[in-house]
């Protein structure tokens, strides 16, 4: 008598959690924007190989350079700029939603920019359009990684390439030189100016960075 006048309470949790939705599904403890942003790109379980077409369309930069400095009409050469910064947008994008990056690709990335530029630039010191100083610090930054990179394979130091902010501005107004040499060089030395002043934070940036990485990978 008395265990049944108080079995109401027990009995109404029980029905409560038995008519509980079984498809409910409960929010995991740590699942936050990280975890969601892993669901939304494919997870990479295998080698994706060399030729992928974010790869291919790295690649593409280099041909697209070398037309930069045979052509010579501000519309086609304006294209091709435009070509080569859509693919340097899209190679990175592709790779990521496809699964497929690699430390392949994250190599190509950068090196083909660099190629691209260096191409065009040099069209354009060849035809007197820039002159040498200028086109040094337009490519300071591209030196600087270039012999970094060197120097750690003979000392057989692994760096990583991973685009950091700084370089992917310093790389977007290099872009944004090229078309003021095409069509207004007035405004070339000041973009010359912002260059520089943004490759030197790059170099800095990365700097810092490898020596941060260098220290815990130690500690």
């Amino acid at each position: 008598m008395g265990r049944a006048a108080f079995g109401g309470p027990p009995a109404t949790l029980a029905g409560a959690l038995e008519t509980r939705p079984r498809n409910v599904h409960l929010p995991v403890r740590g699942a936050g924007p990280s975890a969601r942003s892993k669901r939304r790109h494919p997870i990479q379980t295998h080698d994706p190989g060399f030729l992928t077409l974010s790869n291919l369309l790295s690649l593409s930069r280099i041909p697209l350079g070398l037309a930069f400095v045979v052509v010579s009409d501000p519309g086609m050469m304006a294209a091709l700029v435009a070509t080569a910064g859509a693919t340097d947008v899209l190679d990175g994008f592709i790779a990521r939603v496809s699964g497929t990056r690699s430390q392949v690709g994250l190599l190509l990335d950068p090196l083909c920019d660099k190629l691209f530029v260096l191409l065009a630039l040099s069209g354009f010191v060849a035809a007197g359009g820039l002159d040498g100083v200028s086109f040094l610090i337009l490519i300071l930054r591209d030196l600087y990684t270039a012999g970094c990179y060197l120097l750690a394979r003979l000392v057989s130091i692994i760096i990583p390439f991973k685009p950091r902010w700084p370089g992917k501005i310093a790389t977007g107004l290099q872009f944004l030189t090229l078309l003021a040499l095409i069509f207004n060089p007035r405004y070339v030395p000041a973009l010359v100016l912002l260059v520089g002043v943004t490759s030197a934070w790059a170099i800095i940036d990365y700097g810092t960075h490898c020596l941060r990485r260098k220290w815990k990978s130690a500690t």
